[in-house]
């Protein structure tokens, strides 16, 4: 009688019923991406509800106030992390590679920081190149390492913030994202990339450890890295790299 083991050459597919852990995480991100979406609709309604309970009993005395702000801290939190698995179940999408601009990317993310902000605290020193990239995914890393910028900024004090992009020898463009804020100890600047990870000295600052994360996939999918290095004088640079030409770019898309 024959045996019944079956051996499975680890570089193919897994036995018929067992799915392979490509099928899994693409089985997993699709559930982010409907969990994400189905919970954007009622913490909206619940958001609402809040708005006309301030609006219609807002004269019923302090504590009642404290306790809608509660509830709208707590609201803005989960919509926060609905949007990061959303980002996070999206950062693996096929890329539409285009050349973009970079001063336009940034332009259009400190303008949006400086909207909520009530100035732009970024400095643009010298000029930016054009990219070959999927343009909606990096403005996303751009307004990541920009936001985290600013937002990792102790209370009190004016966010500075400096974006430059050099040109290496290879043709790769290394973009640099540096601040004066609180920044990340040394023996946790190789962690900070991973998924749910959250420095010892954030644990006043909202975050979901998924933002950094994100990028990295977004980055690395260009075929380029990023990293963090301490800034001198304190704070955190922020780095990245893209590839010089549009067929390393569309290469690395494929992989």
């Amino acid at each position: 009688m024959r045996s019944a083991i079956t051996f499975c050459d680890p570089t193919t597919a897994a036995p018929q019923g067992r799915p392979d852990a490509t099928d899994r995480e693409a089985e997993l991100r699709a559930l982010m991406t409907m969990a994400s979406h189905d919970l954007k609709n009622p913490l909206a309604a619940v958001a609402a509800r809040v708005e006309m309970l301030r609006a219609d009993h807002g004269d019923l005395g302090d504590d009642f106030l404290a306790d809608l702000d509660a509830i709208e801290r707590g609201l803005h939190r989960m919509n926060r992390l609905t949007q990061e698995l959303l980002d996070y179940a999206r950062a693996d999408r096929d890329l539409d590679l285009t050349p973009s601009p970079l001063t336009e990317l940034v332009a259009d993310v400190v303008a949006d920081h400086a909207s909520t902000t009530g100035a732009a605290p970024v400095t643009v020193v010298g000029t930016l190149p054009t990219v070959v990239v999927d343009a909606p995914l990096l403005r996303h890393v751009l307004d990541n390492l920009v936001g985290n910028a600013i937002k990792y900024t102790p209370a009190g004090v004016v966010p500075d913030v400096e974006i430059r992009a050099h040109t290496l020898a290879d043709g790769t463009s290394r973009i640099e994202v540096a601040d004066h804020g609180i920044g990340i100890p040394a023996t946790e600047q190789p962690r900070i990339f991973d998924a749910f990870h959250r420095c010892a000295n954030s644990g006043g600052y909202p975050g979901t450890g998924l933002g950094l994360n994100i990028c990295q996939r977004i980055v690395e999918r260009h075929g380029g890295r990023i990293g963090v290095e301490s800034n001198t004088g304190g704070g955190s640079r922020f780095w990245f790299t893209l590839p010089g030409t549009a067929e390393t770019a569309r290469q690395a898309s494929l992989v």
